[in-house]
């Protein structure tokens, strides 16, 4: 009887929730912030996890090294369960490779593979691996736009000894390469991003806050290679998908292009602005855009469209004269979810029996980056978030936002033990700004 209680007594000390929980649980129940049903941001873990193991049960000998990775693995989860299925069936399917079809599956999920590990670096870092591919490498002067990168480099290195200058022949211009332009962030798109966002943080309600981009602008300086990693992609995610994504961030007509645009912009205040350049959080669209009725049809917009060319891309880059608003605006919600973060990396091998759950780590977020004014309390996962303009090509565009949620995602899962992709410094916020 005795060791029966001390067991229930042990049992009851490991279930107790702590007083940080009951904090978080206080706050959301006495909240009058909008709420989502609260669910995991990788969606119903119990359902996708035997489907996961069906997939890595059905991988071939030949092709287990490539795929029974954290990088694979962050990936599935990632995926659906509609998906998921479907992978499933065509890994069982390919699995005896019997026909050059079931090679070349393969082999695309191992292209897939091997190019998904630089995507996310460029979607978390704002350029490439390796810089000097399509450009003249830009230095990070030029990259951050701020002193603190150059400052960096000064005091990791050592004093030059002064050598003796020499003589070396001039080129003709014949000789001499010819530099592709950088392109360069129109500051009027970020003002109309803020002018939209009513010049707050879309998270807190805080003033002054900062644009920061959902895809990092500098990608527009690498588009060959965003170009190669999104097309690998279609083995996981579908050619009708990558495509779509090919064309939205990669066309530019009249030179605009949408990652330079209102609908790739958001204003966070300071902290979380560095925060998402840091991945600890995600903010997943919840649903696709809406409009809704507006129920003063006096008030009235300082932002006119004067870009007809292309209608995909419709913020002013101007302000015009008062005129009448719409009865109707456009919105987009997105929920907010913390990241925590696994001790995988992209390369390794490992179980997939893991559920995410159990060995993601909680992130030490300071309560005062992530608290908002209207009411006074903490940010808490599944936080409804809402984005209104005139225009639907002016929101925060759904596509942007649900891929660089399931990069932001596959990040937490195994990218952030490895210090390549986790350590950020101002340039890695910078590009992600304005």
């Amino acid at each position: 009887m005795a060791n029966e209680d001390r067991e229930t007594e042990e049992w009851k000390a490991k279930t107790r929730p702590t007083i940080e929980q009951l904090d978080k649980l206080e706050s959301f129940l006495t909240s009058e912030t909008e709420h989502v049903q609260h669910t995991h941001y990788l969606g119903d873990l119990e359902q996708k996890l035997p489907l996961i193991k069906q997939i890595y049960e059905s991988i071939p000998q030949f092709f287990q090294r490539d795929l029974h990775t954290g990088c694979f693995w962050s990936v599935l989860w990632t995926l659906d369960v509609h998906s998921l299925v479907d992978m499933a069936k065509q890994f069982e399917r390919h699995k005896p490779l019997e026909s050059l079809e079931s090679h070349q599956f393969f082999i695309g999920q191992r292209k897939a593979a091997e190019e998904f590990p630089g995507l996310v670096f460029m979607c978390m870092k704002g350029y490439p691996t390796k810089r000097n591919l399509d450009i003249e490498q830009p230095d990070k002067q030029t990259l951050g736009d701020t002193a603190s990168s150059a400052t960096k480099q000064r005091r990791g290195s050592t004093p030059e000894q002064p050598v003796t200058p020499q003589k070396v022949p001039k080129k003709t211009a014949e000789d001499t390469p010819q530099k592709t332009p950088k392109i360069t962030r129109n500051k009027a798109k970020s003002e109309a991003a803020l002018v939209r966002d009513n010049k707050l943080c879309v998270v807190t309600n805080k003033k002054y806050p900062q644009v920061c981009h959902i895809i990092p602008f500098g990608l527009l300086n690498y588009k060959s290679d965003f170009l190669q990693a999104l097309g690998a992609l279609e083995a996981w995610y579908g050619k009708e998908a990558m495509e779509k994504a090919q064309q939205l961030l990669c066309k530019s007509n009249d030179n605009i292009c949408i990652l330079d645009e209102p609908a790739n912009m958001l204003t966070l205040n300071g902290q979380l602005h560095k925060f998402w350049a840091e991945g600890q959080f995600m903010l997943k669209p919840h649903g696709q855009p809406y409009e809704v009725p507006v129920e003063d049809d006096s008030v009235t917009t300082d932002v006119q469209t004067i870009n007809q060319s292309d209608p995909s891309h419709s913020m002013s880059t101007k302000l015009a004269e008062k005129q009448p608003a719409k009865s109707s605006r456009w919105c987009q919600e997105m929920t907010f979810n913390w990241l925590g973060h696994t001790g995988y990396k992209m390369d390794r091998s490992i179980n997939f029996n893991v559920n995410p759950r159990h060995k993601s780590k909680p992130i030490d977020h300071k309560t005062l980056g992530a608290t908002g004014l209207d009411p006074w309390e903490p940010v808490l996962d599944g936080r409804l978030i809402k984005v209104y303009a005139d225009r639907k090509a002016d929101l925060p565009s759904y596509d942007l936002l649900q891929l660089q949620a399931n990069i932001l995602a596959a990040f937490s899962l195994a990218a952030s033990a490895d210090p390549m992709f986790y350590e950020s410094d101002d340039e890695d916020v910078d590009a992600f700004s304005y």
